[in-house]
């Protein structure tokens, strides 16, 4: 059977890797709208479930995911959206995170993908802080899609459990 759906896609800026989902989604015969990332609380009434991936698990659940998913996962707990995660157990870590300190936790890359280079009086007055991650809390998702099948946030300890022994330190 045919399933007829439709999918929204926020562009994931300043990367804009969203575009390039849009278009293999569309060219997939999948009705698909992309959307500016500040426009997902706009639409999220309209959605009936979010699914993104992550580059990071914690042992808790929580998230080091690509920026805007917080601010996406907090648009759908306000309109009582689940929030699906789709990632490998690979990505699974026995980490917390210890500090809200985004030094620490993120990466800050580089500006070229939010200012011309051309512009050089510009870059002289404005200080861009560019950072490629969000911390996404475990209690803004609802179910973990795996190699292994669906979890509940509150079981990844213990798969954390089974594929790390209790003495390895990061």
């Amino acid at each position: 059977k045919k399933r007829n759906f439709r999918v929204v896609v926020c562009e994931s800026g300043p990367s804009l890797k969203g575009h390039k989902m849009a278009k293999e989604l569309s060219e997939g015969g999948i009705e698909t709208t992309l959307i500016a990332d500040s426009a997902a609380f706009a639409i999220i009434h309209a959605v009936n479930k979010v699914i993104i991936g992550t580059h990071t698990i914690m042992a808790d659940g929580a998230l080091r995911a690509p920026n805007g998913a917080h601010q996406l996962a907090l648009a759908a707990e306000h309109f009582s959206v689940p929030v699906i995660v789709c990632s490998a157990l690979y990505k699974l870590s026995p980490t917390h995170l210890c500090s809200y300190d985004q030094d620490a936790f993120n990466k800050i890359i580089g500006p070229e993908n939010m200012l011309n280079f051309s512009n050089t009086k510009l870059h002289s007055k404005v200080l861009v802080s560019n950072p490629e991650f969000d911390y996404v809390p475990s209690d803004l998702i609802e179910l973990f899609i795996t190699n292994t099948g669906g979890h509940a946030p509150s079981y990844l300890y213990r798969i954390v459990s089974e594929l790390y022994h209790r003495t390895i330190t990061i």
